[in-house]
């Protein structure tokens, strides 16, 4: 058997054996460390066609969003501690709420400023109740991308799944409520062109960002802390 043949069966077997243990990483473990786990590209939401109302030139068809509905359905879970996971992507959100404090779904924050940023109240909900909310201290504010995975675009006003937005009108806790403003929420991805702004999602129709509508980092806008994920 020449060299290159025995070192090709080497690394098969190598690969397999890496395979079969990555098969058995606990669904717990496999947000950590360097391992990303199995995630699903959430779909947008949108369940409506709109190919008959659609004109073309030769009649083909219209393989439409809502028609198509690529990628996995939006499924979340309630943890009835404050959080809400993303059965799709793995992701855990901070679940807003009205009540004044912490967490309270019309708090705003500038990205950049000698007043109180998103940053300090990021530190804040880090440091709650001595462990962090809901006992995890590693919460981060969301990438663009990663906010704009829990946009649902077959709604507006807010354009979120009830998950995110339901329960009793007024003041209300993680057991009565959860809340989401139609207006802009912060996201911690600078604007490579010029770096005073940052991108941000606008909850009432979904539109993404950035310096020309609110993005200002001098600006005060919503915040939504998330954790997991996968991270280097």
């Amino acid at each position: 058997m020449n060299t290159y043949r025995v070192r090709a069966l080497v690394l098969a077997s190598s690969l397999a054996l890496l395979f079969s243990l990555w098969l058995w990483v606990p669904a717990g473990d496999a947000w950590t460390g360097d391992s990303c786990g199995a995630s699903t590209f959430p779909a947008t939401g949108q369940d409506v066609s709109f190919g008959t109302s659609t004109t073309t030139q030769t009649g083909a068809p219209v393989n439409d969003d809502g028609l198509v509905r690529a990628g996995g359905a939006l499924r979340y879970q309630d943890n009835l501690d404050g959080t809400i996971t993303d059965l799709n992507t793995g992701l855990m959100w901070e679940k807003k709420i009205n009540d004044g404090g912490l967490h309270d779904v019309d708090s705003t924050f500038p990205w950049s400023s000698v007043a109180e940023t998103i940053w300090d109240w990021l530190a804040a909900v880090n440091a709650e109740g001595g462990v962090g909310l809901a006992g995890f201290s590693d919460w981060r504010i969301p990438n663009v991308k990663e906010l704009q995975s829990i946009i649902d675009y077959g709604t507006f006003n807010p354009t979120v799944d009830v998950a995110f937005n339901n329960g009793l009108m007024g003041p209300c806790t993680v057991l009565s409520c959860s809340r989401t403003a139609s207006a802009i929420y912060w996201t911690s991805t600078t604007y490579a062109v010029s770096t005073t702004g940052a991108w941000n999602v606008n909850f009432f129709d979904g539109d993404v960002n950035k310096i020309d509508v609110g993005g200002l980092k001098s600006v005060s806008n919503r915040v939504r802390a998330v954790r997991g994920g996968c991270l280097p």
